[in-house]
This record gives C-alpha cells, sequence and structure tokens, in this order.
C-alpha cells in the first residue's frame, strides 16, 4: 500500500536530511527557519505562508507561525551559505558536458496594489500577450546527467522600477556567471530569441564557452562577402538533413535541416548559422552557434540541443502551477526572491531525486502515489512533487521532534523575605 506510515516516515527524513545539508554553517534559528520552508513547501505544495503554516502543525497560534515566517523571510541574508551548500548537491548529478537552459519568466499580480516596486509585464501565459502587473524572472537551469532534468542554479524576480535596477542584461550576465562558477568549466548556454543580442553573443564568445541563440528573422549576416538577411536567406534553402523531433509519446515533428558558415558585422567573426523547416510554425526556425560543425551528426546535435530548451518552460509550468507562484501575498521584493530561493532549492532536490528513478524505491513510491495518467515522461518534476504532496498528507505532525530545539529552565524569580 502507498499510505503506510513508513512511506510518510521515509519522504520526511529524505527532506530533514537534505535540508540539514543546504543549512549547513546557519545558526540554529536559521536552520529550523530552513528546514520549516522546505517541509512547508512540500506539504503544502504553494508558496504561500498561511498554507506553509498550518502544514507545519505547530502547538502555537496559527498567526504566530505566520508572523515569525515572515519575519524570518523579511530578515534572512544567509543567501550565498545556503546555494553554496545547495550547489554542492548540484555537482553531483553534472554531466561532463553541461548544458545550460536560459530563458525568461513573469509573476503577474493583476489584482495588487500594495506590492513594492509593481513592474508592468508581458504575461507569456495569454493568448494575446496582454500587458499586465507584475514582475520579471531570469532564469537559468541545468540538465542533470542522467535523466536531463531542469535544475535550477539561478532565479532572480526583479523590477524595471526598483532604485537598483540597471537593465535586464545585468541579470543574464549574472546567471551566466553563476554557471561558469557551478560548473567550474565550459558548457553549452541555450537561449530563446529573447536574447538575441551581440552583449549576450559577445559575452558568451569571449567566456570561451558554446552558445545556441534563436535568431530574429530581422538579422543580417554576411553570407560569401555579402551582407544579407538571415531570413530572406532562409527561404531560398530547403533543408538537405532529415531528423524528428520527439517531445512526448503523441508529439513528434519530421524536420528538414541546412546550415552555413556565416560572419557576425558587429565583431567580424565567423558562426554557424542553422536552418530549420517543417515545424508547426509556417517560418523557419533560425539558430546561431558558434559550436564547429564538420557533419550531419554535428548539425543534428545543435538543433537537438536547442529543443531541450523545452525542458525550461516545463519548470516555469510546475512551479506555477504545483506551487501557485504566481500567488505569493508577501510584498517586498527581498520576501520574494527569499521564498524563490526556498523554492529553487527544493525544486532542485525533486529534480536531483529523478536522477534515482530506476534505483531506489523511495521514488517508485512516490511516483505511484502520485496516481498520474502516463508512467513514463521526459520531466518528472510535476509527478513527484504530487507524489510528495499526497504522501505527507498523511502526516498528523508537523517536523518539531526532527529539531534540536533548546529547552532552557525557566528562570527563578527573586523573593526577598520580609
Amino acid at each position: 500500500m502507498n499510505y503506510f506510515t513508513t512511506n510518510t516516515y521515509e519522504v520526511k527524513r529524505d527532506l530533514i536530511n537534505f535540508s540539514k545539508k543546504i543549512a549547513k554553517g546557519l545558526t540554529k534559528p536559521e536552520e529550523k527557519f530552513i528546514m520549516d520552508m522546505i517541509f512547508g513547501i512540500s506539504k503544502s505544495g504553494t508558496t504561500l505562508i498561511s498554507e506553509i503554516s498550518r502544514s507545519l502543525k505547530e502547538s502555537i497560534k496559527l498567526g504566530n507561525t505566520i508572523e515569525r515566517l515572515c519575519d524570518n523571510l523579511q530578515k534572512f541574508n544567509k543567501e550565498k551559505i545556503i546555494m553554496d551548500n545547495y550547489y554542492e548537491q548540484v555537482r553531483k548529478v553534472l554531466p561532463k558536458e553541461p548544458v545550460v537552459l536560459f530563458d525568461d519568466s513573469d509573476i503577474t499580480k493583476v489584482y495588487g496594489k500594495k506590492f513594492e516596486d509593481l513592474d508592468k509585464v508581458i504575461d507569456g501565459s495569454s493568448l494575446n500577450k496582454e500587458i499586465k502587473p507584475g514582475y520579471h524572472v531570469c532564469e537559468a537551469t541545468i540538465l542533470s546527467k542522467l535523466e536531463k532534468q531542469p535544475i535550477s542554479i539561478y532565479s532572480k524576480i526583479y523590477s524595471s522600477k526598483s532604485n537598483d535596477f540597471k537593465s535586464s542584461n545585468k541579470y543574464t550576465v549574472e546567471s551566466i556567471q553563476k554557471a561558469k562558477e557551478v560548473i567550474k568549466g565550459s558548457f553549452t548556454g541555450v537561449f530563446d530569441r529573447g536574447y538575441d543580442k551581440n552583449e549576450i553573443i559577445n559575452y558568451m564568445d569571449n567566456s570561451n564557452n558554446h552558445f545556441i541563440i534563436r535568431i530574429n528573422d530581422k538579422r543580417n549576416f554576411i553570407f560569401k562577402n555579402k551582407k544579407k538577411n538571415c531570413y530572406e536567406e532562409a527561404l531560398k534553402r530547403k533543408g538537405k538533413i532529415t531528423m524528428r523531433l520527439l517531445f512526448d509519446d503523441n508529439c513528434s515533428y519530421e524536420v528538414m535541416i541546412s546550415h552555413t558558415k556565416v560572419i557576425l558585422p558587429s565583431n567580424k567573426k565567423n558562426y554557424e548559422l542553422v536552418f530549420v523547416y517543417g515545424l508547426s510554425e509556417q517560418r523557419p526556425l533560425i539558430l546561431l552557434t558558434n559550436r564547429k560543425i564538420h557533419s550531419k551528426e554535428d548539425v543534428i546535435k545543435v538543433v537537438r540541443l536547442y529543443f531541450s530548451r523545452w525542458r525550461i518552460e516545463e519548470y516555469f509550468r510546475a512551479k506555477k502551477q504545483e506551487y501557485e507562484f504566481e500567488n505569493m501575498r508577501v510584498r517586498s521584493l527581498k520576501s520574494m526572491n527569499n521564498i524563490n530561493i526556498l523554492l529553487t532549492i527544493y525544486m532542485g532536490y525533486i529534480s536531483m531525486l529523478s536522477e534515482k528513478i530506476d534505483k531506489k524505491l523511495l521514488i517508485i513510491k512516490i511516483i505511484e502515489t502520485s496516481k498520474s495518467l502516463r508512467k513514463k515522461v521526459i520531466v518528472w518534476i510535476s509527478q513527484i512533487s504530487r507524489g510528495i504532496k499526497k504522501i505527507l498528507s498523511y502526516c498528523h505532525s508537523g517536523i518539531k521532534q526532527w529539531q534540536k530545539i533548546e529547552i532552557r529552565d525557566k528562570y527563578r524569580q527573586l523573593e526577598l523575605k520580609l
């Protein structure tokens, strides 16, 4: 059976052990706060502080628990310590040739009025790309070694109305620097067309890392000593290489690929331009890369690496749907970013669990408990998060008994004999 107390105990123990590794080097109150938040997010499946507080099942008033967590979110400033501990765990599941996916997302606050530095964002979830109140989110995820699961290594909520805001490029460069710091070596960065900027291309090129960027149709390149528009050049070709793209069991495309060498006018450097035909869009997809292409296998690998970017979209979907990421009620940007850091760490924990999907019995139990329609998926975050939430719903106590809380003797009141 899936609902034995044993399963609840094993999941809780695994979460607590992971939380202790993340909180290494913190004070006891800070360690308790980290454990409370990670357990609360896992059990409640939300970023709402009130629901996280309820899931802790403390013997004090609910309002006091909410107040304590909110105060800690505002005061907590040991992000570097917990993220360094987190990166130590992430490095254990890195492949020899890491692939880092960079993308932007958004948090919409349609009815929000009291949030700090509330900005205007394009709602990526709406069909008409409506402009709504909210915040920008810069994200970088790295694909794991075995299951190719997205593990976030950089996530920042920001507003262009903040006093310290300079440009969105600042956060993109920070995310690239963080990838270099975590990997401690070269990697391949995959970017969507929103990153088609000379600054990003030059920064990646000068840092001795590979990149694959989807190019805007208006871009001009030098083809055989003549400056031409890349889209017009793409229409002249049909594709000589055939490959099949498989997104899941029910979605696959047969596409045609062409490639050519080009020179970027801004820096006069040589790059490879890859054209992909046959997707659902009528227009050909154009990729720019500094990876060397010498064979059919090389160009197919470039296309496959770019379409692995779809996994970060699944990551965003899980973040918003499984944990109500857009429904945060804390008002300050600092508190939002602290919740975001803890949610990032917990989702990274889930992705790292996926690496043991065929080796660890606990993971098999979690997936069975999730009662998902499909037994095999490409990104496991949603299934595992639902399974953990379901198992912990049978937990009738919090984690206080797992925490080392010092109990001091009460001070005796001084008495004066008259």
